[in-house]
């Protein structure tokens, strides 16, 4: 099978590849920004990869015409908050515009094939008010992140009724584990204790709200409800990508000091780290997702702190 993944090179991307040919699918081709394809060493994989920019419309064309996926995994994006309250022109252009180029010329050359719009759960906003979000929550973005992937979450839904492309979409919660850059919470807070650990960094932890509580999955179960999405899932549906329980961003914080080799690291509050707008609890309902393709997830929140400050134990001075 001919699959096409933008945005091939990030953390999830990675991910996804090497779990899609874990399943026996082998050739792809990659979209994103940059070149990655020394970082990626997987057994058996065949990648065409592509450096390109999806807001250049006849680059994206080009691409569908010539390798005419049978399947394509869009994960291409601006995903950081904080970066988009800082560029929301930028976050909008990527996340936007970069998508309708791509449906569109889905709708124009391989009408056929099967899509994924990775979207997220921001999008819901304040809707849920500490109770787990469903499907049919309204959507109510509270950040300029949000709001360019809640546009892209309704021109897939639009695109699936008026020319009926089997577009599924997921909205993602917090997926965190071993390779995500920094600038996520976890990954931020594995790193800071990998380099206090290295003697690159006073033993001193800078935070920004430890009181929300947010509902974070792996990585590695991330990518295999993407793969369920996309084969089981139905034409025109959301789904959450979630584990469906709350965690306190204290409780992160405290795991992984509890891993670390060092006794007496401190904790120091750093303002500028706080969001304009915040949400006190952020939690899914992942149960369409799981009556509908069978879906569990299968790692603990404690083993995924445990690779992922492992990881950057091994990588911290790259």
């Amino acid at each position: 099978m001919k699959i096409l993944i933008t945005g091939h090179c990030g953390f999830v991307g990675k991910h996804l590849m090497r779990y899609l040919a874990d399943t026996g699918s082998h050739l792809f081709y990659g979209i994103d920004l940059q070149e990655c394809r020394r970082e990626i060493n997987i057994e058996g994989l065949e990648l065409i990869e592509k450096k390109a920019d999806l807001s250049d419309k006849k680059a994206v064309d080009s691409i569908m015409n010539d390798f005419k996926p049978e399947q394509v995994y869009h994960l291409a994006a601006r995903s950081s908050v904080s970066g988009s309250w800082k560029d929301p022109a930028g976050t909008f252009n990527s996340n936007v515009y970069g998508g309708i180029n791509l449906l569109e010329s889905i709708k124009q050359t391989l009408p056929g094939s099967s899509v994924l719009s990775v979207c997220t759960a921001e999008e819901y906003g304040t809707s849920g008010d500490g109770r787990p979000l469903r499907e049919d929550d309204r959507i109510f973005p509270g950040n300029p992140y949000a709001v360019s992937k809640s546009a892209l979450d309704f021109l897939s839904a639009i695109y699936n009724r008026a020319y009926g492309l089997n577009i599924m979409v997921a909205r993602s919660f917090n997926h965190i584990g071993p390779g995500q850059r920094p600038g996520f919470v976890c990954s931020d807070f594995a790193r800071q204790i990998s380099l206090i650990e290295a003697g690159m960094q006073k033993p001193a932890i800078l935070v920004g709200n430890l009181e929300a509580s947010r509902d974070f999955l792996d990585v590695r179960d991330v990518v295999k409800a993407y793969w369920r999405i996309m084969n089981m899932g139905r034409p025109g549906e959301a789904y959450n990508v979630c584990s469906g329980k709350p965690v306190k961003i204290s409780r992160i914080l405290d795991i992984l000091i509890s891993l670390s080799s060092m006794d007496d690291i401190r904790i120091e509050v750093d303002r500028n780290s706080f969001r304009p707008v915040d949400i006190k609890t952020l939690f899914g309902d992942n149960s369409k997702l799981v009556s509908e393709t069978g879906w569990k997830p299968e790692y603990e929140i404690e083993k995924t702190l445990e690779d992922t400050l492992a990881w950057w134990r091994k990588n911290i001075n790259t």
